[in-house]
């Protein structure tokens, strides 16, 4: 596969880690920072340090930092546990505006971005002065080339940055969260479109990638927790032992009917917006009325998403091929290693990983 042999030619010729500037891949949500980093060996790109800290609430808010100096201080600890000073970090959907734009094949960068600066008004309610942006080239139709356009509000990327600065950590980038799950767990060289479905513990991602690349992505707030609420209150256990009910029995073979439906309605809902983008993306018609390439294949990841029977359910409903995505997918061969980690738990690295992948894709 050509991510996993881009990466062992990097592990066969590591650059040295003073000229590489190593990174850590840093995820912050509302809830929690998930932090990861890795180094190159025989078998590719190997986890070294996998790390997590739980944020009192209100530290973030729907993607916002609200308490720069808090972040800064849970950062900090972060910093001191691990000898990473370089980090990407991810910005949540809530965050980002998205979207595609047509440009002439020939043009030079810049001009390009002149452009994408013209059409600002158009897609985003950013204003030029607030915004940072940047572009992926997702194909090249002759004289014609499709591009997504990331579009992120000044002021918020300054509250990140400011919080790792705190933290003692040079951020190298920032980017869109669904960009670095879906560099992590779509494969290399993949063509044609994809959904990935990030079931977070209090939100839910929906991504439409093309290739690797995100074209659309969208936050529903609906996530794992309301599932978790649900069965500690039925059965007065505790949280970990609701998140095991969820993995053992979830919604596949869950003996007691009250709960069953609880956790039926709750599931259901989150589908019924999966259902709702999926049928929208896959019934497109161009400007001649010919439909548009539609969704082939749902990755399904993130920290919720061990509720037994969820991938059963979701491609039963949308009659598609559903999956649980591999997180280490462009990152090493299972074959050849097996990280130190369970796989339940790698499920909320996703992000952390796209974002190490970054420096290598």
């Amino acid at each position: 596969m050509q991510g996993l042999h881009t990466n062992r030619i990097a592990a066969l010729f590591p650059p040295p880690e003073f000229l590489s500037m190593p990174s850590a891949g840093i995820d912050v949500s509302d809830s929690s920072i998930k932090y990861l980093d890795a180094t190159y060996a025989t078998e590719g790109l190997v986890p070294r340090v996998f790390d997590s800290l739980r944020l009192e609430k209100g530290i973030v808010v729907d993607g916002i930092v609200q308490d720069v100096g808090a972040l800064g201080e849970a950062l900090r600890e972060l910093r001191g546990q691990n000898d990473r000073s370089f980090a990407n970090v991810s910005l949540p959907e809530e965050l980002v505006y998205l979207y595609t734009l047509e440009v002439p094949t020939a043009h030079r960068h810049r001009d390009i971005l002149q452009m994408v600066e013209f059409s600002l008004s158009e897609h985003v309610p950013i204003p030029a002065g607030n915004a940072v942006f940047n572009y992926d080239t997702l194909r090249q139709r002759g004289e014609i080339t499709d591009i997504s356009v990331t579009v992120f509000p000044r002021d918020v990327i300054e509250g990140y940055k400011k919080a790792f600065e705190e933290g003692g950590f040079q951020v190298k980038g920032l980017e869109l969260e669904a960009q670095s799950v879906a560099r992590s767990i779509i494969p290399v060289g993949s063509e044609g479109v994809s959904m990935i479905i990030d079931f977070g513990r209090t939100r839910t991602g929906i991504t439409i990638a093309f290739g690797q690349i995100p074209i659309f992505s969208t936050t529903v707030k609906i996530g794992g927790n309301a599932l978790t609420e649900s069965i500690m209150q039925h059965y007065s256990v505790t949280e970990e032992e609701a998140d095991n009910i969820k993995r053992e029995q979830g919604i596949a073979e869950c003996e007691d009917e009250a709960l069953r439906k609880t956790l039926m309605d709750t599931a259901s809902a989150l589908i019924d917006e999966i259902r709702r983008h999926y049928r929208y993306w896959d019934t497109r018609r161009d400007e001649e009325g010919n439909r548009i390439a539609g969704i082939e294949r749902i990755f399904l990841c993130g920290g919720a998403v061990g509720l037994k029977g969820l991938p059963e359910h979701v491609s039963g409903v949308l009659q598609v091929p559903v999956r649980v995505g591999n997180v280490w997918e462009n990152m090493f061969s299972l074959d050849a290693h097996i990280p130190k980690v369970a796989r339940i738990i790698s499920w909320q690295y996703a992000t952390s990983a796209g974002l190490l992948l970054r420096d290598v894709i």
